[in-house]
């Protein structure tokens, strides 16, 4: 027995169709710069082949970042008329297209330019993301005509990918204006009794819950997205990363891999302490691999586990968290050293 459309489906179109079109053509093979299980890049590749907003959540430094930038250097390239609104040629859908007011010549953005960058701190004003007046175009057309309107990052989302760097950082009054958003994609401003569509896909990242320190995300629009938890990568994959960042991956020698190794043992042993609330990032670990191949460098140091343990006590004094009712809980570089004292390499 055959079915037809459910109804009330909406067509899956515009960028949305693009990234499913990517993951059918590019397959686990458009994550390729993301070292982590082929599990979680399957989740992944579904919700955006699914035209589902992604909330990415994860510790600091497993590559949530480096996954939406991934995703949006994918995406085809794209010509606009050259609006601040990101209209299509002969389109004229925004105040600036349909007033003549657009000076510039089409315009075609490669895949990287389709990224759109919202980093979440409680600092920012619903003006950051929806937008404000334009001085010049104000004393033209008036303060109230949707010409003197200049779109905030989420209107300048349209028909690009939308990246929201720790979202629950976010005030609720920000979190709010996402809520149309992903809703309804378009977003109203107040003021202007203009409704602007907005095709875009929101891939959202934070640290977990369990964090101190880290905001909420409203249930409400928690409720909008596809949540994909993120992990450290396994030791091998970390070490492959620490070789590629330092560009040492076809030349390390024996030494410098048991180096990047030792780094990454030590890091994955804090990981597992009860006792620190946020362990090494990748971030870290890069930190002291980079400090121990410095201090390796350095006169009267020949032995690499010398240098493994100088670099990761540099890198790790500032950057380790215990849990409040630890009695080291204000002075982490004394539990590093004490750590790092105990350390067997």
């Amino acid at each position: 027995m055959t079915t037809g459309p459910r109804l009330g489906a909406e067509p899956v179109s515009g960028l949305r169709k693009e990234l499913g079109e990517l993951v059918a053509d590019r397959g686990l093979g458009l994550l390729d710069a993301w070292l982590g299980p082929v599990e979680t890049k399957l989740e992944i590749l579904a919700v955006l082949a699914a035209g589902r907003n992604l909330l990415l959540e994860g510790p600091v430094g497993s590559g949530k970042t480096l996954l939406g930038e991934s995703i949006a250097a994918a995406l085809p390239q794209v010509r606009l008329a050259g609006c601040h609104f990101n209209c299509l040629p002969g389109e004229a859908a925004c105040p600036q297209c349909r007033a003549g007011l657009v000076a510039s010549a089409e315009v075609e953005l490669a895949g990287a330019e389709r990224f759109v960058r919202v980093q979440g701190s409680p600092d920012l004003f619903p003006e950051d993301l929806v937008g404000d007046v334009d001085p010049a175009a104000a004393l033209a057309h008036g303060a109230l005509d949707p010409r003197a309107f200049r779109p905030g990052r989420l209107v300048r989302a349209h028909r690009k990918l939308c990246f929201v760097d720790e979202i629950n950082r976010l005030s609720e009054r920000l979190q709010n204006l996402f809520l149309e958003l992903l809703a309804e994609r378009a977003l109203t401003i107040g003021g202007y009794e203009a409704r602007f569509p907005v095709d875009t896909v929101v891939v959202a990242t934070m640290n977990p819950d369990e964090y101190v320190g880290v905001g909420r995300l409203s249930e409400a629009l928690r409720d909008r997205f596809e949540r994909v938890r993120l992990d450290y990568p396994n030791p091998a994959d970390e070490v492959s990363i620490l070789l590629a960042r330092t560009g040492l991956t076809e030349t390390a020698s024996d030494d410098t891999r048991q180096l990047a190794q030792a780094v990454v043992g030590f890091a994955n042993q804090l990981r597992a302490e009860p006792e620190v609330e946020a362990g090494p990032s990748v971030r870290a670990t890069l930190a002291g691999f980079e400090l121990a191949l410095a201090w390796s460098k350095l006169d009267g140091v020949t032995d690499w586990r010398q240098a493994a343990l100088a670099g990761l006590r540099v890198a790790l004094r500032g950057r380790l968290a215990l849990r409040p009712t630890h009695r080291l809980a204000s002075r982490p570089e004394e539990y590093v050293d004490g750590a790092l004292a105990t350390l067997s390499l």
